[in-house]
């Protein structure tokens, strides 16, 4: 999660000088506000905050003028042209639902620094600013964004910048001075000579305590004159950390765009470019659709069904369109059983029906799924997109009237008449889309595809959504403390290890220690200096101890920030459930994502992360049952390929890794050692994924002559392996796509590319699309099955993550629901070599598998 904090006294100021001579037609000036509202236009878009807040100095003296009765006395009166235009600022920030801060007697910088420090280790705090001042929060998590200059800071930047890292800004401005401030400094020394004296002995009270530390006399002797000033101005420059101020995370929460007002400030003041983005309560266009508000109607066969959950519906059965904006009444057509319905989603509307107790009975079509089958890899899913591309028909988009993620837009401020207009407009165009999806399915092959998975998953992954799985706090609680703790052990390991203490969030601080503190040899350069990055330093650690250690230091702060600390409030305080979203049309290859949260990104590598998994636990009387496919993706290649040695391995159920090293490394399988059957075992996956020689001796840590002969055997080995990548390859480049045992079809556009990169990079889509498209229909298929046959027991499935199915068992049920799963998820598809599911039950995830 990100938290961003905006310097709005700061960026009143930048805005106003930014651009001069913008004002209304009857005079009145508007520069600052626009600016600054197109700033907030960027953010809100690009990177969609949750949490965000604009903050403010104090209307009267703060405690800095009381300290120094000449603080900012060198500034100018607010001018006149601006102080006009600030209470129209402050009607955009509320309308755009973002939180105002103000403390009499503070700046907004100290607010900023105390926010940071206290949100620093629950979210990543994002300090929206130009300031230098701010410059000195930057680390543990804080960034400093200047929008204006779209300019990024960390610790690196910031060196990189001002020549001190942030934590010697203070030291920087009170010894140099501050014009802007009026901060005096040390008279004679400037930012160059105040660089010089931090980097050669420290913070300010060490250059105090150690004059004779410094080389040039000059500097030595300004520094003993101007110590006064010097100490005088830090305490001016350095922020308080710590002001109270009842402030809680949930206070920056977004609340949700007043479109009427922004409408009403923005016609005021004359902003149409700005009027036409706010969408249709703006200006919707004028469609000439004709509708009729009914709720409850007689109409029959088959209809186009638009919904936008939380605001209304539309139906049209080829003649009329109703309009139904009655929240208790407008999925009611779902629950009938004689309706055939067209509609766009509809998982999100047969789990919205749920929350207002309707069942879908409704025969459903839909056209997201349908287009998904027709081309994974277009992107074209959103309703508007296939009205354009299959009818011709510009649709406003729901975008432009949402929003989008978590801070969608509020439309209280929209008509009633152009709510209606925009469903019917929608609806209106559902049934002849139908029409041209279901004509380019059967063009295509790819009907069973969406008959027999794709529609029949939708219902599954709407119970699974609804249900949501149970989450312990508590035990994410704890586990936040004790990764707390690992990566304090973690950080004095570091330490001791590297002889010193240093900032390991730093790349320029570690670079020195890696490279030349320790020797270690430079991988790869960068615009500042050597990388850091993972790749390198899983390169290195097999010549050093640090490198591994600071790959674990990140990894588990990361899995502390982004997950564990996460998880807790994402849970449903009504269920005491996480509702994960299930998404059917997101990637190309067939698999299905997971979104708020990503279960698939949780890391489970390490037993150090793998115990977020004890927080997923069962109700009272209940279990988690997991059942995971082993291998399922090399079974599939032996099927595909049907090389003969890589089927026996799977039909004699030997170990596959073993098996490959003895293959390629010419040793029996008793003599395979555990190095080898690692090798065997990156190799094998590697070869699906189109790994190369170059990737291959990086992730084992060897030369690329060695890789290459690796895969050379692994090849000759495996001869059926060899002809199919050489056959789909050129399968591909004849008739532009590949398919799953099942007929998913993938487009594969650049693989005839004059791109030498861009055609690699196709040959090894070509490649793994299908195996990995099929291992996601084989899953599927059985998802489909076990969930109808688990309809009349209690015991329901949950969480899907790559191959692996996790269900709720009631305690009664696990015998037969264990033999149900087994049998369903290894029958769910006939391969020349057997389906092995792994299965575990116990009273939490991580203890089932």
């Amino acid at each position: 999660m990100e938290i961003y904090l905006l310097d709005g006294s700061s960026y009143i100021y930048r805005a106003f000088y930014a651009m001069r001579g913008l004002s209304t037609s009857r005079g009145l000036p508007t520069n600052a506000v626009y600016i600054l509202t197109r700033m907030l236009f960027k953010i809100l878009k690009e990177k969609a905050p949750t949490h965000m807040a604009f903050v403010l100095d104090s209307r009267g003296p703060t405690l800095r003028h009381l300290v120094y009765k000449e603080y900012k006395a060198t500034r100018l009166k607010m001018p006149e042209d601006l102080e006009i235009q600030f209470p129209y600022i402050l009607k955009i920030v509320h309308a755009l639902g973002i939180p105002v801060l103000q403390k009499e007697g503070y700046e907004a910088d100290d607010i900023i620094a105390t926010l940071a420090r206290r949100f620093r280790d629950r979210a990543y705090v994002i300090i929206v600013s130009g300031d230098k001042d701010l410059m000195q929060l930057v680390g543990q998590g804080v960034y400093v964004w200047d929008t204006m200059k779209d300019r990024f800071y960390d610790a690196d930047a910031v060196k990189d910048k001002f020549g001190v890292y942030p934590e010697y800004i203070p030291d920087l401005l009170a010894i140099m001075g501050d014009s802007s401030d009026n901060i005096p400094g040390v008279g004679g020394i400037g930012p160059k000579g105040a660089i010089t004296l931090i980097n050669e002995v420290g913070h300010l009270d060490e250059i105090l305590k150690g004059l004779d530390r410094i080389k040039q006399d000059r500097l030595k002797g300004l520094m003993k004159e101007g110590s006064a000033n010097a100490l005088s101005g830090l305490e001016l420059v350095r922020l308080d950390r710590d002001i109270e101020i009842d402030i809680e995370l949930d206070d920056l929460k977004l609340k949700g765009e007043d479109i009427k007002s922004l409408e009403d400030v923005f016609r005021e003041l004359e902003f149409k470019e700005l009027l036409r983005e706010l969408g249709p309560g703006a200006g919707l266009k004028d469609t000439g659709v004709n509708f009729k508000y009914a709720c409850e109607s007689d109409v029959h066969g088959p209809v186009g069904m638009f919904i936008l959950p939380g605001l209304g519906s539309a139906l049209n059965n080829g003649e009329e369109n109703l309009a139904c904006l009655d929240l208790t009444k407008y999925l009611l057509p779902l629950g009938k059983m004689d309706m055939d319905i067209t509609i766009h989603d509809s998982k999100q509307a047969i789990v919205e029906a749920e929350k207002i107790g309707v069942k879908t009975r409704a025969r459903l079509f839909d056209t997201m799924i349908s287009s998904y089958c027709c081309d994974a890899t277009s992107n074209v899913t959103r309703i508007e997109d296939l009205s354009r591309a299959y009818l011709g028909i510009d649709l406003d988009s729901k975008r432009d009237v949402l929003g989008s993620g978590k801070n969608a837009r509020s439309l209280k401020g929209l008509s009633r008449e152009d709510t209606a207009r925009f469903l019917a407009s929608h609806a209106e165009v559902l049934l002849p889309l139908r029409t041209r999806l279901e004509e380019r399915m059967h063009e295509l092959g790819v009907e069973n595809v969406y008959r027999d998975i794709e529609m029949p998953l939708v219902y599954v992954l709407a119970a699974m959504e609804t249900r949501g799985v149970l989450v312990d706090k508590e035990v994410l609680s704890r586990l936040s403390e004790e990764t707390s703790s690992d990566i304090e052990r973690l950080e004095h390991k570091i330490y001791s290890i590297s002889g010193r203490r240093f900032n390991i969030n730093s790349t320029r601080q570690l670079a020195q220690i890696l490279f030349e503190d320790l020797g270690l040899p430079p991988m790869k350069r960068t615009k500042t200096g050597y990388s850091t990055d993972s790749g390198v330093l899983e390169a290195l650690r097999h010549r050093h101890e640090l490198p591994g250690l600071v790959l674990d230091y990140r990894m588990l702060t990361k899995f502390k920030n982004t997950y564990i600390d996460a998880l807790a409030g994402m849970v449903d305080p009504s269920t005491g459930r996480i509702h994960a979203k299930f998404n059917q049309c997101v990637t190309a290859t067939g698999r299905i994502s997971s979104s708020e949260p990503n279960l698939q990104n949780i890391p489970v590598r390490s037993e150090a992360t793998k115990r977020i998994r004890k927080a997923f636990v069962a109700p009272r009387g209940f279990r988690i049952l997991s059942a995971d496919y082993s291998q399922i993706e090399l079974r599939v290649l032996a099927h595909i390929t049907g090389d003969k040695a890589l089927m026996d391995s799977f039909i004699h159920d030997t170990d596959i890794h073993a098996s490959t090293a003895s293959e390629i490394f010419g040793v029996s399988l008793d003599e395979v050692s555990e190095e080898e059957r690692r090798k065997a075992k990156t190799i094998n996956f590697g070869i699906i994924y189109g790994m190369s020689a170059h990737r291959l001796a990086g992730e084992l840590g060897i030369p690329r002559d060695m890789a290459r002969r690796y895969i050379e055997n692994y090849l000759d080995k495996y001869p059926g392996v060899k002809a199919y990548i050489k056959d789909t390859v050129e399968m591909a480049k004849k008739q532009g796509f590949v398919t799953t045992i099942i007929g998913r079809r993938r487009s594969i556009p650049g693989i005839s590319s004059a791109n030498f990169n861009e055609r690699e990079a196709a040959k090894r889509i070509a490649v793994n699309t299908p195996i990995q498209g099929s291992a996601a229909d084989i899953i599927k298929k059985a998802m489909v099955k076990i969930h109808s046959r688990l309809k009349a027991l209690k015991s329901k499935m949950v969480i899907q993550v790559h191959d692996e199915l996790v269900f709720e068992v009631e305690e009664s049920e696990v015998d037969q629901v264990s033999a149900i799963v087994r049998e369903e998820m290894e029958g769910a598809y006939p391969l020349s070599v057997p389906l092995k599911v792994d299965m575990g039950i116990g009273e939490s995830w991580y203890h089932a598998h």
